[in-house]
């Protein structure tokens, strides 16, 4: 995909499910077969947490690269990790741990953009 092609632009999104219950379990892996760019992630939670270390940490591979600050925040809120711009090799992984908080559970939702030098099948 070169520079001018009109995709090239273009925010994607994987929704990995659900992810929580467990304390620094990780979840909601995303996985490529070609190199993208993790954008940022974004959580709606779906159970409240019952303490403020309700979160999610983000990783590459098996690297923090960001967080996401829930809290006791009601089932419907929503937050976003900073941007990130993390690149994701062929084949790579982007997952979340949860944080401290043991009940709280979010869906999570990478956005991402292909990068242009990823091998594409013909």
């Amino acid at each position: 995909m070169s520079y001018s092609d009109p995709d090239f632009q273009v925010r994607r999104e994987h929704c990995a499910g659900e992810a929580g219950g467990a304390a620094t379990t990780e979840y909601s892996r995303f996985a490529s077969f070609q190199k993208a760019r993790l954008k940022k992630v974004h959580a709606v939670v779906t159970t409240a947490g019952t303490t403020t270390d309700h979160g999610l940490d983000v990783y590459s591979g098996t690297s923090s690269i960001g967080s996401i600050t829930l809290g006791t925040g009601a089932a419907g809120v929503s937050a976003s990790s900073a941007t990130l711009n993390a690149t994701m090799t062929a084949m790579g992984r982007f997952s979340v741990k949860s944080l401290a908080d043991t009940v709280g559970k979010a869906i999570v939702v990478y956005e991402y953009e292909v990068t242009p030098d990823a091998v594409q099948s013909a």
